[in-house]
């Protein structure tokens, strides 16, 4: 589920728009990706993680959902 980087409400896709159902604020899809990864960047910065240690929990969390994926067509 999808949370709006302003206030943590739940952000629903309504075309062309993402928009969140508590604030009201929208964004369009590559908007939203963008502030959405900025804002990993910088809590990445705070928590003092390396690029290697953010490469490895993306390739696990990768992984994790290919598992599933796979179980789940089985």
């Amino acid at each position: 589920m999808a949370r709006c980087p302003d206030c943590g409400g739940e952000v629903k896709y309504k075309a062309p728009f993402m928009v969140c159902l508590d604030c009201g604020l929208s964004f369009k899809r590559g908007e939203y990706d963008k502030v959405k990864s900025t804002i990993r960047s910088e809590f990445k910065d705070e928590m003092g993680e390396s690029d290697e240690e953010t490469d490895r929990k993306e390739r696990r969390r990768k992984r994790a959902y290919h598992d599933w994926l796979m179980k789940k067509e089985d």
